[in-house]
C-alpha cells in the first residue's frame, strides 16, 4: 500500500509528498477530477462511498521510517478530504497528524470541511511553524456544485480562527468557476491568509469563457500589493502572458522545506 508517496504531473504543484487517508469524499463537488480519473480503473467506483483506506495509519508507520530522511512537506490530501463527514466517527486525520509529528514531518492540509478540521487545532499547535492549514475557495456564498461541502462562510471564519492561533493559513483557489467571486474572495481574506495558490477551471467548456488574462493580472496586482505570497499554477500561466517573478512559478516556493525546530 502507498502511503506517503511522491505526486506527479499536476498534483507535484502542491506538495512534493502526499498522504491519502480516505478512499472517496462524500463533499459531492461536480467539478472534481477524482471519480472520472479512477473509473477508468475500476468502472463500478463510486467517489462518494467514504471508506478509510484498509491498514492505512499502521502503513504510515511503517512509511514515515521510509521516508525519514527526506522530510518534505507532506500535503492531506489529493484524492479525499482529510475533514470530510466520514472523518467525524472515525477521527482518522487526527491519528495521521500524530504520526506525522512524531516523526517531525511538516505539513500542509487542505480541505472544504470549514470548521470540522478545528477538532484538531491543539495538534496543529504542537506543530508551530511546521504545518499550514488551507482551504479551497470557489465560491463567496452556497452553490450546489459543492453541495455537502462547508459552507463559504464557514470556511472563511475558520481560516479566520486559525490565524488567531498563530497557525500558518493558505487557500487554493482552483478551480475559478466565477473570476469575480474568486477576485471578492481574494480581497476578503487578505488580513488572515496568509499565501495563495491559484489555478484556473480545467474539464470545462465553460472555463473558455472567462478572461484568464483579465483575471490573473488582477489577482496578481491584489496580492503583490497587499505583500502576500502566491503561486500562479502552470495551467493558468500557459493561456496567459504573466509576467511573474521567479519565485511566483516556483511550485516549492509556498512549502515548508523542512522541520524546524
Amino acid at each position: 500500500m502507498t502511503t506517503i508517496y511522491m505526486p506527479q504531473g499536476k498534483a507535484r504543484e502542491y506538495s512534493p509528498l502526499a498522504l491519502n487517508l480516505y478512499s472517496g469524499c462524500d463533499h459531492g463537488c461536480t467539478y472534481c477530477y477524482v471519480e472520472p480519473m479512477f473509473k477508468r480503473f475500476n468502472k463500478n467506483y463510486v467517489h462518494s462511498d467514504v471508506s478509510l483506506r484498509k491498514n492505512i495509519l499502521n502503513e504510515l508507520e511503517k512509511g514515515a521510517k521510509k521516508w525519514k530522511n527526506e522530510k518534505s512537506q507532506v500535503l492531506l490530501s489529493f484524492t479525499g478530504d482529510p475533514y470530510c463527514h466520514h472523518n467525524e466517527s472515525i477521527k482518522a486525520t487526527r491519528e495521521a497528524l500524530n504520526i506525522l509529528y512524531k516523526n517531525k514531518f511538516p505539513v500542509a492540509v487542505l480541505t472544504k470541511g470549514g470548521s470540522r478540521c478545528l477538532q484538531d487545532l491543539d495538534i496543529f499547535k504542537k506543530f508551530g511553524n511546521n504545518i499550514k492549514v488551507g482551504a479551497t475557495l470557489t465560491f463567496t456564498s452556497y452553490n450546489e456544485i459543492e453541495k455537502n461541502a462547508s459552507l463559504p462562510s464557514d470556511r472563511l471564519k475558520t481560516l479566520e480562527i486559525l490565524h488567531e492561533n498563530g497557525i500558518n493559513t493558505w487557500a487554493s483557489f482552483e478551480p475559478v468557476i466565477n473570476s469575480e467571486q474568486s477576485l471578492e474572495l481574494i480581497v476578503s481574506t487578505l488580513d488572515y491568509v496568509d499565501a495563495y495558490k491559484i489555478g484556473k477551471w480545467n474539464h470545462s467548456k465553460e472555463a473558455k469563457k472567462i478572461d484568464w488574462q483579465s483575471f490573473v493580472e488582477k489577482a496578481v496586482n491584489i496580492l503583490r500589493s497587499a505583500k502576500k505570497e502566491f503561486y500562479i499554477k502552470h495551467d493558468l500561466r500557459a493561456c496567459t502572458k504573466i509576467e511573474l517573478l521567479d519565485k511566483e512559478s516556483d511550485m516549492d516556493y509556498l512549502s515548508i522545506g523542512g522541520w524546524n525546530g
